[in-house]
């Protein structure tokens, strides 16, 4: 039985496997993503889960840059929660603008971030301006 070209074309290209927001211990282990924890850089406290998560997106194949579907693992570390219980706060912002400035992002990478940031953010608005509203009444 022969192989035809398309076959082996299809037999040599591997399946890419998605990347993974995984954070190990200090021996090594898989352990649960504590979103809560800092890490200090250069004096200045940063959010360690969206450090780690701008890292994997480097890593593997390719140029380095954050692309689209790296970028939703900054997103996912960044806001990890889908209803407004994860805030956006300073530490986070801080983290945000080295990730920014140290890493490099593709045109679509670059624009799922900030469109993501920007929807958030106008959600939160929201929820901030609802509450002190209900406060107002009482």
């Amino acid at each position: 039985m022969k192989a035809t070209k398309a076959m082996k074309a299809t037999t040599v290209m591997k399946a890419m496997k998605a990347k993974r927001l995984n954070v190990r211990n200090k021996l090594g282990k898989f352990s649960k993503r504590d979103y809560g924890k800092t890490v200090k850089i250069g004096g200045k406290t940063y959010d360690f889960v969206m450090v780690e998560a701008a890292k994997i997106g480097t890593k593997g194949q390719g140029d380095g840059r954050i692309s689209r579907a790296d970028a939703r693992l900054i997103c996912k570390a960044a806001r990890p929660s889908g209803d407004g219980r994860s805030t956006y706060d300073a530490v986070e912002k801080a983290t945000m603008a080295y990730i920014r400035k140290t890493y490099k992002f593709t045109p679509a990478g670059d624009k799922a971030v900030r469109s993501f940031i920007a929807r958030q953010a106008g959600k939160q608005a929201a929820r901030v301006k609802a509450m002190k509203a209900m406060k107002a009444m009482k």
